[in-house]
């Protein structure tokens, strides 16, 4: 990324292998190859994937919409390329499709010690609405529940200053 473009478009199957080094590089409990195999079913979920300007995957994010609500259930990006923007192109690609696909809220649950990623959701304007003990192993941690709401609005305000 010597010059900070990438692109984001839909996972597919030849990415796994990429996926999957980004994801136990970022996790202490990877999710396995099967796991993202279910992220890639039509009509299951929306996965992304980031690729950097030399076509390197750098990051993915995987959600479900049900209903009104979009659920981020996954996001990690490579190490190496991290707080360069990639989270913020991912996060803002899935939110703006989620609306698209009539999303009127976004959610998740990320680490109490992940103050990089609340930071990042906090400046797409999810706000903390609980925090679910214990919820994650290896290290034993709670999760702080974020959402946003309205999506629309923090889409627009979000891809009007990329344009801008």
């Amino acid at each position: 990324m010597a010059n900070g473009a990438m692109r984001v478009e839909k996972m597919r199957p030849e990415d796994l292998e990429a996926v999957l080094r980004v994801e136990v590089a970022s996790f202490s409990q990877p999710w396995t190859r099967e796991m993202f195999e279910v992220e890639l079913i039509p009509g299951v979920s929306l996965a992304l994937v980031a690729r950097s300007d030399a076509d390197t995957l750098v990051g993915y994010l995987c959600g479900s919409i049900v209903g009104d609500e979009f659920h981020i259930s996954n996001v990690a990006v490579d190490p190496r390329v991290r707080r360069r923007g990639v989270g913020r192109k991912l996060l803002l690609s899935a939110l703006v499709e989620a609306s698209q696909h009539g999303a009127s809220t976004a959610s998740l649950e990320v680490r109490a010690s992940n103050r990089a990623g609340q930071s990042l959701y906090r400046n797409f304007g999810f706000t903390v609405i609980g925090r679910r003990r214990r919820y994650y192993t290896s290290p034993v941690e709670d999760a702080v529940i974020m959402c946003l709401h309205p999506l629309k609005a923090a889409v627009t305000s979000h891809t009007e200053g990329e344009t801008a």
